[in-house]
């Protein structure tokens, strides 16, 4: 017999459940209902920590018993009985042991997918970060350097944009192919620890030596033709070390990813390192992103405050600016000191749409009528579904799209100036209003200026609050003042913050004032 009486006792609790549920399947009745029951069971034995090979014994033990009773009590001869009970709880068996090496077979291939990027074959971020961890403490035992590449294909968007997906994963297969024939030989670790980046670990490599591999692969990659005929692929490189940029694995991944961003901001195609004297700014900036990511995933962790902005001449309230805080350990942050590295890690879209979201449902329970003025940078005006997602809260929350002031902010470089020309035009499309925030900062103000419809715009906070002190600035803001009144745009005034600097800025014509001498910003629009 391939299973007796003793194969059922032994299956133990597994038996106990399924023997009950075996006898009841020859019910048509009950059959739906019977597999429901099996299925809650398995579940059960999985939760309880059964083992698959002892379930399928107990099944098998089960099935043997069961046709045993029923086959003999038929009358049916001796022989048959034995030849169908083999039968059947051989294919159980079978069925049984197929199930098991499934799984086995599934479960190694989804902790290799943890450990190998299936699209490069390269070594995944997770084991990457593994690898950069165990080459650390041997590099702080034996005090010898350990350097960090972090390779980033330049506007891989772009390409995946103009030439498809297909033609993208091509891109990056020729990447990691030079990566892997360029650190041939040299003892690297090579991994993909991003969707457009790839990280090279080189033990026992200076700062200068890894900067001159960076540069070599960088020259080499402008050269080849990586997966496309009629576009030139480059890499951004930035370069870390140990312990010159510092002795545990996030500053060593900070400083190089920072690095990185910084050849970009340079124009891209470029080898960047930062200095190692900002060891302190990088383990701040990590701080930071750690900051700001905990906030993320707290419910209550990043909030809005409104800070209004007032006719000077009869004291009405025109709108609020609506400004994010960060809440860390009982403490209320300004989000301006994250605005970088949450732009740097991609998160600024996020606190954006968290910001916004508490702060336009307050404004539309309270149903005020007020402007509200809401900051962007020039780098989430890049994102396409800004406009969107902002018009479904505006009519969530029963506000008019006439409320809705979008501020332009610049912290860095247009990237896409028609891009942002397409949302200011469709912005006031869409029935909302623009201004171009902390006017006359930079050059680029007046390039705004030509290129976009403003309706109001903000003078430099910097150049309002310094005209009690200096001649220089007074002139600077009247002369600014009288040219957005001739060109229609309205001015208001930031960082108003006495009575005199109000008082001057009503004689300049400048009516519409912000600042901390009218009121500060509140978690509660006034």
């Amino acid at each position: 017999m391939l299973f007796g009486q003793e194969t059922a006792e032994e299956g133990g609790e597994a038996a106990s459940l399924v023997l009950p549920l075996l006898k009841r399947i020859a019910c048509p009745r009950e059959l739906i209902k019977v597999f429901e029951e099996a299925i809650d069971t398995g579940r059960l034995l999985y939760q309880r920590e059964v083992a698959t090979e002892q379930l399928v014994a107990a099944l098998a033990g089960a099935l043997n018993q069961q046709l045993v009773e029923r086959l003999t009590a038929g009358g049916m001869p001796r022989e048959l009985v034995e030849d169908l009970r083999r039968l059947a709880v051989g294919g159980l068996l079978e069925l049984g042991c197929v199930t098991i090496g499934y799984q086995e077979e599934a479960i190694k291939f989804s902790r290799l997918l943890t450990e190998i990027d299936p699209l490069t074959r390269l070594l995944s971020r997770e084991r990457f970060q593994r690898e950069l961890d165990t080459a650390l403490e041997y590099a702080t035992r034996m005090r010898e350097k350990l350097a960090l590449l972090w390779a980033d294909i330049d506007d891989l968007r772009l390409i995946n944009d103009l030439y498809g997906y297909a033609v993208g994963d091509a891109v990056l297969r020729a990447v990691a192919a030079l990566l892997e024939e360029a650190f041939a030989g040299r003892g690297a670790v090579l991994g993909r620890t991003g969707s457009n980046s790839f990280g090279v670990l080189l033990p026992g490599c200076d700062l200068q030596g890894a900067l001159s591999l960076a540069e070599q692969t960088r020259q080499r990659a402008e050269k080849e033709c990586l997966g496309l005929e009629d576009y030139q692929v480059t890499l951004s490189i930035g370069v870390a070390c140990f312990p010159d940029h510092g002795e545990a694995a996030n500053d060593l991944m900070v400083a190089s990813e920072l690095a990185v961003l910084q050849a970009k901001r340079r124009g891209k195609n470029q080898v960047a390192v930062l200095d190692p004297g900002r060891g302190a700014e990088v383990s701040l900036n990590h701080e930071r992103s750690v900051i700001l990511r905990e906030a993320l995933r707290d419910p209550e962790g990043i909030v809005p405050y409104f800070q209004p902005i007032v006719d000077s001449s009869s004291g009405a309230i025109l709108g609020f600016e609506v400004l994010a805080r960060i809440r860390h350990c009982g403490r209320v942050l300004p989000a301006s000191i994250f605005a970088e590295v949450a732009e740097d890690t991609n998160l600024i879209h996020l606190v954006t749409e968290r910001t916004l979201s508490s702060a336009l449902h307050t404004l539309g329970r309270r149903g005020s009528g007020r402007l509200v003025f809401i900051n962007c940078s020039m780098r989430e005006v890049e994102h396409p579904e800004l406009l969107e997602s902002l018009a479904e809260l505006v009519a969530a929350n029963n506000l008019r799209p006439d409320q809705v002031v979008i501020e332009l902010t610049e912290r860095h470089a247009v990237r896409d100036v028609a891009r942002v020309r397409d949302f200011a035009r469709e912005l006031q499309e869409r029935g909302m209003r623009l201004a171009l925030d902390d006017f006359g900062s930079g050059f680029s103000s007046f390039l705004y200026l030509r290129q976009f419809d403003c309706y109001f715009a903000k003078i430099e906070g910097s150049l309002v609050k310094d005209i009690t002190r200096s001649a220089r600035c007074k002139m600077i803001v009247r002369h600014i003042a009288e040219m957005l009144r001739s060109l229609a745009i309205e001015p208001i005034a930031e960082w108003v913050e006495t009575e005199e600097i109000a008082a001057i800025m009503k004689s300049f014509g400048v009516n519409f004032c912000q600042g901390y001498y009218f009121g500060p910003p509140a978690p509660e629009p006034i």
